[in-house]
């Protein structure tokens, strides 16, 4: 068993380790085999061994950089489908993960929405969130989407990060459509100064998840029924 499959082992839903951190948010790396679960908006953790305290945060970047044998085989005309193959799995370089910090756990396992106390360290395992009760415990409260929200005229893609993010949690709590409804009208709530951001984001959660329905209409108290 190589490196990389006792780590899968032991770790069964990791996606990959912190390659840099910060307070506001981290980077993680990863191979290519790893880079099927995670996507855009997906809520992660960083972990580190042997404690019961967690970083969260939310996938805004994913980033993959060329090496110099990828240089010169974008140069070759039909490169063997071994080599690609070799070259995808065998990387000099992890592809990157950004994530934004949204909140934390401490030892009790109480959840806190904000910046946590410290960042994770290098090479901390970072886990997919994905189980039903994790999921619910970490946005049954909306606190987290200021920290989102804060982050306009920065890099972070606001309004397609919280799509992402609303469709995502939306399945994994099972098409709750009161929790959809009631973290629209909290981005309306947090929004309703700024018609700039807040109007692309309702047009683009209105694309996206066509199964409210007429449910997105703004009523007369400027939130959806």
């Amino acid at each position: 068993m190589d490196e990389e499959e006792l780590f899968a082992t032991r770790n069964p839903t990791a996606i990959g380790r912190v390659l840099r951190s910060s307070t506001a948010g981290f980077v993680i790396g990863c191979r290519v085999g790893q880079l099927s679960v995670p996507s855009f908006g997906c809520l992660v953790k960083a972990q580190p061994v042997d404690s019961g305290e967690a970083i969260y945060g939310l996938i805004y970047n994913m980033n993959v950089d060329d090496d110099p044998l990828v240089r010169r085989l974008v140069l070759a005309e039909s490169p063997p489908e071994a080599v690609v193959n070799d070259q995808r799995q065998n990387r000099l370089l992890p592809i990157e993960m950004s994530v934004l910090s949204v909140g934390y756990t401490r030892s009790g396992g109480q959840v806190y929405h904000g910046l946590p106390p410290r960042p994770p360290l290098n090479l901390d395992p970072a886990y997919l969130c994905f189980k039903e009760d994790e999921i619910n415990r970490f946005t049954s409260r909306l606190g987290y989407l200021r920290l989102i929200l804060r982050t306009v005229d920065t890099p972070v893609p606001v309004d397609q990060l919280l799509v992402a993010h609303i469709q995502d949690i939306y399945r994994l709590r099972n098409y709750d459509v009161d929790w959809a409804l009631a973290v629209i009208n909290e981005v309306i709530e947090l929004l309703r100064s700024n018609y700039e951001t807040l109007v692309p984001v309702l047009e683009a959660i209105g694309e996206a998840m066509p199964e409210l329905g007429g449910r997105l209409n703004l009523g007369v108290n400027g939130h959806v029924r």
